[in-house]
């Protein structure tokens, strides 16, 4: 049982972002099914075992947090009186004719929807600290994500190069907004860049885990060109040509802040990972590591693949020029208008349409800022939630990095801190979080980053068979 629920968590993952990150309604709700369906299988397990995980038990205050926005969202759909509704939302009060009672959210419909969504991540983040409750879960669920991340890579690689005949799924038929530009399964490059970036996050952090595990000392030339061979063809180099083949996804979907979200978090966490390891026999390794990423990605691939061009085009932008610049404007003033309670979760798009002017021609349905759109549509109440739990969890990444021993526990503290620091940099410009597949991804860093802290301290080395056969050879 224990084994199937397993499985059905990772075919979750391998699942949702394929049918266009699960962004349409259909796909949502089959996404919140299965992990409802998860969910309680798994409470039947728990019943008949009566046990829960370290990390289950370990952190009661984030998986709180995690609940408290559906509830919100709930919260928003209650009627209040008129007088109690002024005091909390005045502006709610001028979208309503009579006096009677009212919610706080303007679009009861998307407030339920979208508190659906917001329910089934709680779940799924329960989930990963209850079923990936060991180092080696742990290892598999990120070798999964990397797997995910090298197919949408793939597909969105060959759709650019080879034309629409490698469009099989007919991605390029529904969103014609950006052609020339790698989408994988998704609509939105932005998404795809959005994805690929917790995927590479996962993919470095697997890197360091190699690294952090590997016991070769200089031996003498024979030794290291042994070595060599070993790791051309072991796992390792396996790894790098996948986070290569990713690295020329992200660049290929032509994301200006995709990639520079990118690019930052490997920096700004590379930084703080030679700091943490500054004292560890490692730490040469794994500047060696972070160096040959930068330069091998950035400096060759991007040369090879059209950063030159990603880089022009991040020249010629024009802010004034921008119509997300204007539709930020006018998310301002919604927010100042919706600042305490919030509009109701789900209700941008109808609430926008209020305060739309001449010069924003294009379509919103989402405001292209996700700390925007969260500030209308929850308020501060809601916002600080969602503060609470990134702040939460990328400490608790940090402190994995720092407390545990065992090397897949602290790679999955760093593949965390990496990840939620390049979407939340991606944040500030495009709307990742309100895409099933790529929140739900986010969900599961945030979970790593606290079952790296709070998992069980478990053995969990991998050494390689050439190393058993040479301990029996005599010296």
């Amino acid at each position: 049982m224990e084994r199937f629920i397993f499985i059905f968590f990772c075919s979750i993952l391998a699942w949702s972002p394929l049918p266009v990150g699960s962004n349409r309604i259909w796909s949502s709700s089959l996404l919140e099914t299965m992990i409802a369906i998860l969910f309680c299988l798994w409470l039947f397990s728990i019943r008949a075992n009566g046990q829960a995980s370290r990390a289950l038990t370990h952190n009661k205050a984030i998986i709180t947090l995690f609940f408290l926005i559906p509830i919100w969202s709930c919260v928003q759909l209650v009627p209040l009186p008129p007088d109690l509704l002024q005091l909390i939302s005045p502006h709610s009060t001028h979208f309503y004719t009579n006096n009677e009672w009212h919610s706080i959210s303007l679009d009861r419909e998307a407030t339920l929807y979208s508190m659906q969504k917001s329910i089934a991540y709680a779940l799924f983040f329960v989930l990963t600290l209850a079923i990936v409750n060991t180092p080696t879960r742990l290892e598999n669920v990120a070798q999964l994500v990397v797997i995910n991340g090298v197919i949408q890579a793939s597909y969105g690689v060959l759709v650019v190069t080879g034309g629409p005949s490698f469009d099989f799924l007919h991605i390029m038929d529904i969103s014609r907004q950006h052609p020339g530009s790698a989408t994988g399964t998704f609509i939105n490059r932005n998404h795809l860049a959005g994805y690929l970036e917790m995927c590479l996050a996962m993919g470095v952090g697997l890197l360091i885990a190699h690294i952090i595990q590997s016991h070769n000392n200089y031996a003498g030339f024979r030794a290291q060109f042994r070595d060599f061979i070993f790791t051309l063809l072991s796992g390792k180099a396996r790894l790098r040509v996948f986070l290569a083949l990713m690295v020329v996804a992200l660049v290929l979907t032509h994301s200006r802040t995709g990639n520079s979200a990118f690019f930052a978090s490997m920096g700004i966490s590379g930084l703080i990972g030679l700091w943490i390891y500054r004292k560890s026999p490692k730490a040469k390794s794994l500047l060696v590591l972070f160096a040959s990423l930068i330069i091998i990605d950035m400096f060759i691939l991007g040369a090879w693949f059209g950063l030159d061009k990603l880089a022009a085009r991040l020249e010629s932008t024009e802010i004034e020029a921008d119509t997300r610049l204007f539709a930020d404007q006018l998310g301002l003033q919604t927010l100042h208008d919706f600042w305490f309670a919030g509009s109701g979760s789900g209700s941008y798009y109808n609430v926008f349409t209020g305060y739309r002017s001449n010069q924003l021609y294009a379509f919103y349905d989402f405001a292209h800022n996700d700390y925007l759109q969260l500030g209308i549509e929850h308020g501060l109440i809601g916002f600080i939630f969602f503060a609470a739990i990134v702040l939460y969890c990328f400490t608790r990444a940090i402190q994995a990095q720092m407390q545990r021993r065992t090397a897949i526990l602290k790679s999955a503290g760093f593949a965390a801190m990496m990840g939620i620091l390049s979407l939340m940099i991606h944040s500030s410009t495009d709307f990742n979080l309100h895409i099933p597949a790529n929140a739900l991804l986010f969900t599961l860093l945030c979970a790593f980053a606290c079952n790296a802290y709070s998992m069980e301290q478990q053995q969990h080395q991998k050494a390689p068979k050439r190393k058993k056969l040479e301990a029996k050879l005599p010296s």
